[in-house]
């Protein structure tokens, strides 16, 4: 590919060297000439024409973040920046795929940096992708796929257990989303069986040049391997093969609510200059990819490092929302610190009945009770309701994967950091921190709103043990077991607790 400068395929590790043939890898860096795209006169003439110094947009609904990022594809000129967690070979993903092919077929550049911890079953798919002249795959700290993946992990414990765990999404250096959302079905309200509570933050402004910058550093890191590294050990179609099988998908779902759902106001109103960015300082959060390298126990990296600095500074409240919640002995300690200061703290994570992890949940319920005992406000996430609905879906069942953080309802943090030690020590995360008491305060007050309605408040009875109290079809309920949960469940999660896993959750 012309558009890659300078050979480094001498400076990836022997520790993949050992396991692929590498192919050669060049370097490539963002375009910075990109004001004169469509997406660029449409930021430019609103940051002209505002304080600024960056224009933000919350991103609160699947449907609608599912619907910029395609919107966004369609409109790309120049480049196209993603970096994800997982992909899959869904309604979505599929959706997604397309848009990026027809928009490398137009001449657009498209880097596409998946982690590798996933990314197995849709090897095929993104080989294909990858054989496209304008598109390019790199999966991060792979996998051998020579040999079974399990055997991998538990050889190569150490290097294999850290993960990429960013998401981002940037089109011609102009306009980026970065937030918690993952490329899949569950994230985007497509999903008929199960539904993520998710955020995202789109921007533009001088924030756009840091998240490439960030993508840039992951991207040429010795870390990021071309995907065509699996190319003898994973058959695939040709690309027009897989373009035929997604269209195929897409049509077999062509009366989903998705496919109905989407649109293309949001881009339009971005391109017209109507969408109703909110001028605020928008600051990238961002852990460095050598963060993956660490051997030193419990470092923690730049994200987290930030968050503490920007929970320390509340004066009245702390609103954290955080899917997979492990606050360890020392989290336990800061927030009793800030309750003791005055300072309201709020926390709500997944019950047992809405999260996707029982592990986590195991040992999240470690620290109920001695949270609680602090004066901190503790809330789960109930499952839906029967005879409730999601969009056009009913039921679908809620489960929380957004990673929030709101202090004093004037600074809010949105990405992909949840507050348990994975996040902290073990994988790479990127946010983004907001100072907008437009936005973080619109974002305290539905998160306060829903607590009424869609979560379990945890509290302590006279004999110090766990209630869940909660209202239901005009009802206030109080259960005393984990509610919305068999007891075979409730045994197999409490038999989880027993083991020695905190240091992985």
């Amino acid at each position: 590919m012309g558009m890659f400068e300078t050979l480094v395929g001498s400076r990836v590790p022997q520790k993949y060297r050992k396991y692929f043939d590498l192919p050669e890898r060049r370097d490539s860096r963002t375009f910075t000439n990109t004001t004169d795209t469509v997406l660029g006169s449409a930021a430019q003439a609103w940051l002209a024409a505002n304080a600024g110094p960056c224009g933000v947009y919350r991103l609160q609904l699947g449907i609608d973040a599912l619907c910029l990022r395609i919107g966004l594809i369609e409109k790309a000129e120049r480049s196209i920046d993603i970096q994800s967690y997982l992909i899959r070979d869904d309604l979505s993903g599929n959706l997604i795929a397309l848009r990026l092919i027809e928009a490398a077929n137009r001449g657009v550049r498209v880097r596409l940096l998946m982690d590798d911890a996933l990314t197995e079953p849709i090897d095929a798919g993104l080989l294909s992708l990858n054989d496209h002249v304008n598109i390019e795959v790199r999966v991060f700290n792979p996998f051998p796929r020579r040999r079974s993946r399990l055997i991998s992990f538990i050889a190569n414990f150490n290097i294999l257990n850290r993960r990429m765990h960013n998401k981002s999404f940037t089109v011609d250096n102009q306009v980026t989303i970065v937030g918690g959302r993952n490329l899949a079905d569950e994230y985007y309200q497509t999903s008929v069986k199960i539904e993520f509570l998710d955020e995202d933050i789109a921007a533009i402004g001088p924030v756009v040049d840091d998240v490439s910058t960030g993508f840039d550093e992951y991207w040429n890191t010795k870390e990021a391997i071309p995907i065509n590294v699996f190319d003898k050990y994973v058959p695939h179609q040709a690309l027009n093969e897989t373009i035929e099988a997604g269209q195929r998908h897409i049509e077999r779902h062509r009366d989903s609510p998705v496919i109905r759902g989407l649109n293309e106001h949001l881009v339009r109103d971005l391109v017209d200059g109507v969408l109703p960015w909110v001028a605020a300082k928008a600051e990238l959060v961002l852990d460095h990819p050598d963060k993956v390298r660490g051997l030193v126990r419990r470092q923690i990296g730049e994200v987290t490092g930030r968050l503490i600095q920007l929970v320390s500074s509340a004066a009245e409240e702390v609103i954290v929302v955080s899917p997979y919640f492990v606050p360890q002995r020392e989290g336990v300690d800061f927030f009793a610190a800030l309750v003791k200061n005055g300072v309201r703290v709020v926390i709500l994570t997944n019950s047992l009945a809405s999260t996707n992890h029982s592990s986590v949940h195991a040992v999240y319920a470690r620290y109920r009770k001695p949270l609680l005992r602090q004066g901190v406000e503790l809330y789960e996430l109930r499952p839906i309701e029967e005879g409730s609905v999601v969009g056009d879906v009913d039921p679908a069942r809620l489960t929380l994967h957004s990673k929030v953080a709101i202090v004093d309802r004037q600074s809010a943090f949105v990405g992909s950091f949840n507050l348990d030690p994975r996040s902290l020590y073990i994988n790479t995360e990127l946010g983004m921190v907001v100072e907008s008491g437009e936005i973080a305060g619109a974002m305290a007050s539905s998160g306060l709103e829903s607590l009424q309605t869609v979560t379990y408040r945890l509290q302590l009875n006279r004999r110090g043990r766990l209630n869940w109290h909660y209202n239901s079809r005009g009802q206030s309920l109080v259960a005393r077991t984990e509610p919305d949960t068999s007891l075979w469940r409730r045994i197999l999660t409490r038999l989880m607790g027993l083991l020695p896993i905190e240091e992985q959750m």
